[in-house]
């Protein structure tokens, strides 16, 4: 009887695990929309209207695993379009570590020496790893864009890098500048309100501002320089979405740079329960050429 019972409940755990696993969204469940005449399209329709764009910002919630997979399948997409003209270009890596993933990409390191080496975010296995191989695979160049997050740790706890090491000094952007206007007033309205998880006081909004602006200056130099010194190249670009919605951020300060390059911004948005998801497309639309709409699942 002791067995029996076992039994059954092993089977209902399992019965449930797979109940849970069957109910995470996949990529079938979003809805992709262009901005300009609000008309849904498929994610290889979106990669061919960016034929002639210089460079490509996927804008996710790193906590979403549907919008990682979307992210493959565009990195796919793109490459299908542009081939070994295709550079990919991430956050999730820094500047002082594109050596070793260069050797990394190159096959001159296992993948065990990279990874010892090169900083990886937590969750590089599940949401990042993919898109580096397949770079690795078809020979693409991949782009460590971010700053060294040390030294943006270190901007936002004393306000200044005056004290920055030299040999630390080569991953600081050129310039850096952290205006008032829209970007900084989303910034801190989303930064203090009540139940964000990085909380921050009102009077410290200041300098982790410019922690916050001297990643998009990183970012935006770390794609620009490659670019002005190869032309012919495409380069998508993954990152958060607060560092490219509304072509502010990341975006903003690659455009000062260059406001001839033509970039394009896709955004990720939720999904309402009712799916009625042009309830918000007005406001949605100012934030990226496409918008994906996708069912967010809650983690702790």
């Amino acid at each position: 009887m002791k067995r029996f019972l076992k039994f059954l409940c092993m089977c209902l755990i399992m019965s449930m695990a797979e109940s849970a696993h069957a109910a995470l969204p996949t990529v079938k469940d979003t809805v992709i929309i262009s901005a300009a005449d609000r008309k849904a399209v498929t994610l290889a329709e979106m990669a061919e209207n960016f034929v002639d764009y210089d460079v490509v910002f996927f804008g996710e919630f790193h906590d979403q695993d549907v919008l990682h997979e979307l992210e493959y399948e565009m990195l796919q997409q793109l490459y299908a379009i542009h081939g070994d003209k295709l550079v990919l270009s991430l956050e999730m890596f820094e500047a002082d570590n594109q050596s070793v993933l260069n050797e990394y990409l190159d096959g001159k390191i296992t993948e065990d020496e990279f990874l010892a080496k090169s900083r990886p975010w937590p969750r590089y296995k599940t949401d990042y790893r993919q898109l580096v191989e397949f770079a690795k695979t078809h020979k693409l160049p991949v782009l460590a864009s971010n700053i060294p997050r040390f030294l943006a740790a270190k901007l936002a706890k004393e306000g200044t890098l005056a004290a920055v090491a030299e040999q630390d000094k080569q991953y600081l952007p050129v310039k850096t500048y952290a205006p008032a206007g829209k970007y900084k007033e989303k910034f801190a309205a989303y930064m203090t309100k009540g139940q964000t998880p990085m909380r921050i006081p009102q009077e410290r909004i200041d300098q982790v501002f410019a922690a916050q602006c001297i990643k998009d200056d990183k970012m935006a130099e770390s794609i620009f320089y490659y670019w002005q010194d190869n032309q012919d190249k495409v380069i998508f670009h993954v990152n958060g979405c607060f560092h490219s919605d509304g072509h502010l951020g990341t975006v903003e300060k690659l455009e000062a740079l260059n406001p001839a390059l033509k970039v394009g911004v896709i955004t990720p948005k939720d999904m309402p329960e009712s799916k009625n998801y042009m309830k918000t497309y007005a406001d949605d639309k100012n934030d990226g050429e496409y918008i994906i709409y996708f069912p967010r699942v809650e983690k702790e």
